[in-house]
């Protein structure tokens, strides 16, 4: 590819001039191009321009009105005044213009020329890229340079204001389109294969970035793979990043949860019966139908993760779900050498959540909680999300698993022995209503629906049936006693 020489870079001097003219002498055109226009969007071959717009948004900024005289002295402040052609070329500038009319058409040519200026000098940085450095890993090479262009063309996605009666008008009709119902836990989104969960979230939306955090051990993993196996057997296509375990792990632990043979049977071949191989088989050939895609990359890299979902998007346009676990163990290239994890999980965080409503998908994450849950006791609060408020503040549901049991006062050295006995009364209880409907190895988790943007905030307990995987919603009967033991164990609280 020949170099592009600067001159036949796209630019448009007279367009540059019109808009420099009307912000000068419309307080209008000043407000639209000072906060749709940046210094580099003129052409630095002619760099009067970028220094006189420099200097009438510096003053716009400070609220100092903008005319002749004012960007004149401003000129003469930061000793640029007789570089862009002094006091004649400002009045030619605001003599120039004749009609405000074709200002904004002239705006967007600006910024048109910008756009296609920086994705050319993309491409050839990335070339050069390529001729003066060894290609070791192409693919590695061709996410790198996707990133570039995406950085060099995103002003593209940058959206005018929507008039009311535009936004009005397509509201209108969504609502007629509205079906009537008799409850208020209409299902709007995937749904997540659990009924209170379906209820506070109305399944899960397009758009939206969650955020599924625990410590380690209490089913982090097992109810993300249950909630994209949900949707998968619906008909929702899904991706699942597996992080931490090969795909044909994760699929045991699908298996076992959709066959009820026990996990462990499928580890070892212990008891593995004929029953037993049927219902594998069964179960294997009903997943295999399913569109649940699996990507096993250890330490993903960012730039890599977007890339594949993009590319899954391409050809599965309906693609509603990705999850990603777990979030800890993704990859970010191209910052600071020093940058911390801090930073780096900004970074995914913000980028996740800008990808999912490029595409109109959800994407949840799997996190780590950070152990002030276990010094502190009680449930785990948003605060305790691990390495970066980021994740809260990106997240639009975040949704916290802790399992369902009153922390002994006597781990944090207080309380006394009737203290200690209404606590193990009320985790008694709790665990009999888990063994009774799970059976031994069963625990009650509860699902603390900690933010959500959209909605309300609450708390859903599952049965975490861990010789299968499976997180499943109590019967009525269950849910009704847990409901009367919650009620004594926040009556316990309020008094002690």
């Amino acid at each position: 590819m020949a170099e592009i020489k600067k001159s036949q870079l796209p630019h448009n001097y007279e367009a540059e001039k019109a808009v420099l003219g009307a912000m000068l002498r419309s307080s209008t055109i000043l407000n639209d191009a000072a906060s749709r226009l940046a210094v580099d969007d003129f052409f630095d071959e002619k760099p009067a321009h970028r220094i006189i717009f420099g200097a009438m948004q510096k003053l716009y900024k400070e609220s100092v009105p903008v005319d002749v005289q004012t960007v004149v002295q401003e000129l003469i402040n930061i000793k640029e005044f007789d570089n862009v052609g002094g006091i004649e070329y400002l009045s030619e500038l605001a003599d120039s213009i004749i009609t405000f009319a074709n200002v904004p058409t002239y705006i967007k040519n600006i910024r048109d020329c910008s756009i296609m200026r920086k994705f050319l000098l993309t491409l050839d940085e990335i070339e050069l890229d390529y001729l003066k450095n060894p290609l070791e890993d192409p693919n590695n090479f061709l996410n790198i340079a996707e990133s570039k262009i995406n950085r060099a063309t995103e002003m593209r996605n940058i959206a005018d204001f929507r008039p009311a009666k535009e936004i009005a008008n397509s509201l209108a009709n969504q609502l007629a389109n509205l079906k009537v119902t008799d409850t208020d836990d209409t299902v709007t989104g995937v749904p997540t294969g659990y009924s209170k969960l379906n209820k506070i979230t109305h399944g899960f939306q397009k758009d939206n970035f969650i955020v599924l955090a625990a410590r380690t051990g209490v089913g982090k993993t097992a109810l993300s793979l249950n909630l994209a196996f949900n949707a998968a057997v619906r008909g929702y296509p899904v991706a699942y990043f597996s992080l931490e375990m090969s795909a044909e792990d994760l699929f045991k632990r699908l298996v076992s949860g959709d066959s009820n043979v026990q996990y462990n049977t499928l580890l070892t071949g212990y008891h593995l019966g004929r029953d037993e191989r049927l219902k594998l088989q069964q179960s294997c050939n009903r997943i295999g139908a399913l569109k649940f895609y699996v990507e096993e990359t250890t330490g993903i890299n960012l730039i890599e993760l977007v890339a594949k979902v993009k590319k899954l998007k391409a050809n599965e346009p309906d693609l509603a779900l990705v999850f990603v676990d777990y979030i800890g163990l993704v990859k970010v290239t191209g910052l600071k050498n020093n940058a911390s994890r801090q930073l780096e999980i900004q970074e995914i965080s913000t980028t996740l959540k800008k990808l999912a409503l490029e595409l109109h998908i959800t994407i949840v994450c799997v996190a780590q909680l950070n152990r002030n849950v276990e010094q502190r006791g009680g449930e785990p609060m948003l605060s305790d999300l691990r390495e970066s408020g980021s994740l809260e503040q990106d997240a639009d549901i975040v949704m916290l698993l802790a399992e369902a049991k009153a922390q002994s006062p006597k781990a944090f050295g207080r309380g006394n022995k009737e203290q200690e006995d209404n606590i193990n009364q009320i985790n008694s209880a709790i665990e009999t209503v888990a063994i009774k409907e799970g059976g031994s190895s069963a625990k009650i988790i509860n699902v603390i629906i900690a933010k959500n943007r959209a909605g309300q905030q609450g708390r859903v307990p599952l049965l975490f049936r861990k010789d299968y995987v499976k997180f499943d919603t109590p019967s009525p009967e269950s849910e009704s006693a847990l409901e009367s033991i919650e009620s004594a164990r926040l009556d316990y609280l309020a008094g002690e």
